[in-house]
């Protein structure tokens, strides 16, 4: 039985101040209010990295839920592990500058925790999508020089995927918009679960090469 007989998507709210978040959503044609949260958690290797970022999605959602009695909201959050551990946003230009010097020329895993909450009723359903994403061999200059311009400071692993001055990646295997921070593929899977119909923009193009993006926006396509 879901959870939504009539499919019909509530008012939804983003729980993220993310502009990588809310231009993902946008594309893909929903209508949405932002109302970031400010829970998070701190990695102190108690839990495995995926269970980590669950939770931390979960309690960025139950944050917010308590300021709307009929709505869907939209928490993420995205996490770089590499083999020393969890690396989330940096907190000072040198923390920044070492993770990179960790990730330079070498792979990762990237992974993205999608929670979604219904507020009207209390279910919650929460997945994660995980990328495994490979740094080219950027020198210690150039590294320096992309965390004097600002740019990694808000986000994990203090590289942004989709910066193209700086162009950090030279292989992705996955979801490209998990490395975002906001895997389509996962999103819309959580939606249908919760038994809702989105109804997505005709000229949603997902960016990469993900299978089951692509899968969902042919299906949507064909059915519309």
């Amino acid at each position: 039985m879901p959870d939504n007989p009539t499919g019909t998507l509530p008012e939804i709210i983003l729980a993220s101040a993310s502009p990588r978040r809310r231009q993902i959503l946008s594309e893909m044609g929903f209508i949405f209010s932002v109302c970031p949260s400010q829970a998070e958690l701190y990695p102190d290797g108690s839990v495995a990295p995926a269970e980590f970022a669950v939770l931390n999605a979960q309690i960025k959602a139950r944050d917010i839920a308590s300021k709307y009695s009929n709505g869907l909201i939209i928490a993420a959050d995205t996490i770089v592990v590499d083999d020393f551990g969890i690396l989330g946003k940096p907190s000072s230009k040198k923390v920044a500058l070492n993770y990179l010097s960790r990730l330079g020329g070498k792979p990762h895993t990237v992974i993205s925790s999608v929670c979604l909450l219904n507020t009207e009723n209390g279910q919650i359903r929460s997945a994660t999508c995980q990328s495994t994403l490979t740094m080219r061999p950027y020198t210690q200059a150039e590294a320096q020089r992309y965390v004097d311009s600002g740019l990694p400071m808000d986000k994990a692993g203090a590289y942004g995927i989709q910066d193209k001055e700086f162009n950090p990646a030279e292989n992705i295997q996955g979801c490209y918009l998990n490395v975002v921070g906001l895997p389509a593929c996962t999103l819309v899977r959580l939606i249908n679960e919760m038994g809702f119909n989105p109804k997505l923009a005709r000229n949603w193009k997902p960016e990469g090469d993900c299978t089951l993006c692509r899968i969902y926006r042919t299906e949507i396509s064909r059915l519309r």
